[in-house]
């Protein structure tokens, strides 16, 4: 049932039934602009996405809001030391007991293969962090990132990872290869039942696309398992990711070009300070003054200076109208609709801080930092899982990984991934907050250390290391400092 009838009479006794349907499919003069759209078709995609990326780019480089979203897209999501990996492998005898012994080797034998950007990255300039922050630059400015996995790579790894760029994955390649049991939607090549992606077809005029791919071919098809592809899937059938910036392009390209009339008004305004009138019919004493007939009466200002006039003669003072007072209000609740459209608190965003409470800088911070957690979980689920899986497999074959083998994959490749976390908005606060969710075993230690994005093991092993060489050197640790919090809101440290 989509609605209730009723009979209205009408004149002739014709009765009229009338449905009470759903507003937002009234079809009126009012909501004739409103159209009707596919969603993220791939149709859709295939049609839009080579322009609304390249305008994605030019917002890159020539607006400064967009610009200040891409670089607290990438700080947030990654931040300046990536995902730190927390190996979970299970012991040979019991599946539920954790290797200690493995997990540490784990840990040290893949921070090695990260941080040297000879191991980690084709190209020998990119630590894997510094992949992970291109790779979300592209995720957010492309609405896609791409990344070829070599696994003939000569280091001791025998892994190593390759940026493409995402426009050289080619959105009009389509068809059905394989009588027809694969399709292949904008570049991406499915399995007609499962719809996983069995392979990736690439341009080969694409500047950076290597010789490898492309040899000499105009399109090289790459199968799926060596290419990692990131994008925010909006639709099931949907194979191809669209800027995540997409719905505010067009109202922030439309307030930059505001922003530069109003300078450009401004400027003018500002250079002409006073008009020169000629009476009626004596026009032509301006050449006398200008040496020009038709050029205009131009006078040098400077402070103190004194005007005569011919008889006759008027002046006019210009008084500058830009930029007007509205300005600043009529841009604050644009930018206010753009922070909204990019999940992105409004105040640190546009950098105003005019008229902003602690509250609600908490509010709209912690509301962000969800949206942020969110991302770094799809990243961690399409791309830095997925290289730890593809780098152990690699390293369980070499000789580099010792007592290991193959046969050990599955227990050893039980892991998690860690994204950057924050500073407290109210450090004493919520500080307090956790000691007292431990003391009553709503959180657990483990979980705390977690928030702040550190490993309870880790710490526990520095503290007792710590603690053991203060002892030698002689030197008293430090007593503990509990906190408390005043009845009146203010902070006190127990003495």
């Amino acid at each position: 049932m989509f609605g209730l009838f009723r009979s209205r009479p009408r004149k002739g006794g014709i009765i009229h039934r009338i449905c009470r349907a759903f507003s937002a499919a009234e079809v009126s003069r009012l909501l004739k602009p409103w159209t009707w759209d596919g969603g993220f078709s791939n149709q859709e995609v295939a049609a839009g996405l080579a322009l609304i990326r390249a305008r994605s780019r030019d917002m890159q480089k020539n607006s400064e809001h967009y610009a200040r979203w891409l670089d607290l897209f990438v700080a947030n999501v990654v931040g300046d030391n990536g995902f730190t990996l927390i190996p979970k492998p299970a012991t040979a005898e019991d599946v539920t007991a954790t290797d200690a012994k493995a997990a540490k080797f784990l840990k040290y034998h893949f921070w090695k293969w990260a941080t040297n950007p000879l191991f980690s990255d084709m190209t020998g300039r990119k630590t894997f962090a510094a992949i992970c922050r291109l790779a979300a630059e592209n995720w957010a400015r492309d609405g896609e990132s791409v990344v070829f996995i070599d696994r003939h790579a000569q280091n001791p790894y025998g892994i190593a990872l390759r940026m493409i760029r995402p426009d050289a994955l080619d959105e009009l390649a389509n068809g059905k290869v394989n009588d027809g049991t694969n399709t292949i939607r904008n570049g991406v090549e499915i399995d007609a039942k499962t719809l996983r992606p069995v392979a990736y077809y690439f341009r080969a005029e694409k500047e950076d696309t290597t010789a490898d791919f492309v040899a000499g071919r105009k399109v090289q098809r790459i199968a799926a398992a060596d290419i990692l592809h990131i994008f925010t899937q909006h639709d099931e059938c949907q194979t191809r990711g669209i800027p995540l910036g997409h719905p505010v392009l067009r109202k922030l390209k439309m307030l930059d070009e505001y922003n530069v009339s109003e300078l450009v008004a401004a400027r003018d305004e500002a250079n002409t300070t006073g008009i020169f009138s000629a009476p009626v019919g004596r026009d032509g004493e301006l050449g006398e003054y200008t040496e020009e007939q038709d050029a205009a009466l131009t006078m040098p200002s400077e402070p103190g200076t004194k005007i005569k006039l011919e008889p006759g003669w008027d002046y006019k003072t210009v008084t500058p109208s830009h930029p007007n007072r509205e300005l600043t209000a009529f841009k604050n609740s644009m930018l206010r609709d753009i922070a909204t459209g990019l999940c992105v608190e409004y105040a640190n965003f546009s950098n105003d801080w005019a008229g902003v409470s602690f509250s609600s800088v908490r509010a709209g911070t912690l509301a962000e930092r969800d949206h942020w957690r969110m991302l770094q979980a799809q990243m961690v689920e399409q791309f830095v899982s997925p290289v730890f899986n593809a780098w152990l497999e690699s390293f369980l074959k070499l000789a580099a990984s010792g007592s290991y083998s193959s046969a050990d994959f599955s227990r050893l490749s039980e892991h998690e991934f860690r994204g950057r976390r924050w500073d407290w908005v109210d450090p004493m606060k919520d500080v307090n907050a956790s000691v007292i969710a431990v003391a009553h075993n709503w959180k657990t230690n483990e979980q705390i250390a977690a928030d702040y994005g550190c490993d309870i093991d880790e710490n526990i092993e520095a503290n007792a290391r710590l603690k053991a060489k203060a002892t030698e050197l002689g030197v008293a640790p430090p007593a503990p400092q509990g906190t408390k919090t005043a009845p009146d809101g203010d902070e006190e440290k127990d003495g």
